[in-house]
């Protein structure tokens, strides 16, 4: 039972039901009404993709783990390195059965996505915002493989999955860039050159504010535009405006990595009311 739960804490199950429900948001906002049942198996496909890349990025982060993260199954010796190759392989192989499920556009973005994922943990992952751009993208793509379904013409139209992809590829910029500041202590230790290491903790601290300012004006004009209803913007406003911005004032007086790790939390838990909040205030 334990080596079950240790498994499961390296995959992450938390993060990979996030980008099965962004599958299932991006099929929901399709620019045409579609009544038809959920693509379980592109919800399948993203949820199997994200555990492999969560495994293999605490494969290949498990120097600089040992300092930031030192419960975590790999550092802790809960699992092995052997055990979590095996783990990502059979990830990875279930995920290549389910992708002849899919239409070919959706295969084309998940083979993109993981050959994104083995490009950022083995090359990119480490330069000041290009890994942090990557993953962000990431998390947007699962919105447009949502879509997929209808092809690319449709899933690119706006409005539609395009919407809550740039939401969430700026959510989770902003929420990268925090825990790269609460690790830097690590990947300094490591040779890491991420951003809070090239930069500094404060010009790192801006540029995250900078980008939850453009989510919140992107959101803001998504509901001016007409696309969204004022329930939208009620359910932004209580669970994403207001937090957002006390967490930053309370993160910005004197910041450090345990405060960091508050935030990232927060910050992730308020992406479901963020995905309630386009499924209940949907217009078009």
């Amino acid at each position: 039972m334990h080596q079950i739960i240790a498994y499961l804490r390296l995959i992450r199950p938390h993060n990979c039901a996030i980008a099965a429900v962004g599958v299932w948001v991006g099929q929901y906002l399709l620019p045409v009404r579609n009544e038809s049942a959920p693509d379980i198996a592109a919800m399948l496909a993203a949820f199997l993709i994200c555990g492999f890349g969560n495994i293999l990025n605490d494969i290949l982060d498990i120097d600089s783990d040992r300092i930031n993260h030192p419960h975590r199954p790999l550092p802790s010796g809960a699992v092995s390195t052997t055990g979590a190759w095996i783990g990502a392989g059979a990830l990875l192989a279930f995920a290549a059965y389910v992708l002849f499920l899919l239409t070919a556009f959706g295969r084309a973005i998940c083979i993109g996505a993981i050959l994104v994922l083995i490009l950022y943990n083995y090359s990119l992952k480490h330069r000041p915002f290009v890994g942090n751009l990557l993953v962000s993208l990431l998390a947007g793509l699962t919105f447009i493989l949502g879509g997929a379904r209808g092809g690319a013409g449709v899933a690119l139209a706006l409005p539609g999955p395009l919407i809550p992809a740039a939401f969430a590829f700026l959510m989770h910029f902003g929420r990268e860039i925090i825990k790269d500041i609460q690790d830097m202590a690590g990947d300094n230790a490591s040779g890491s050159r991420t951003a809070p290491v090239r930069y500094g903790m404060t010009a790192s601290l801006i540029s995250a504010y900078i980008t939850y300012l453009l989510l919140i004006a992107s959101t803001l004009a998504a509901y001016l535009i007409g696309w969204f209803s004022i329930s939208f913007l009620y359910i932004n406003l209580a669970c994403l405006y207001l937090p957002i911005l006390l967490q930053f004032v309370w993160l910005g007086y004197r910041p450090t990595s345990a405060k960091c790790q508050t935030v990232s939390f927060l910050l992730r838990l308020e992406m479901l009311p963020g995905l309630v909040a386009l499924i209940v205030g949907r217009k078009f």
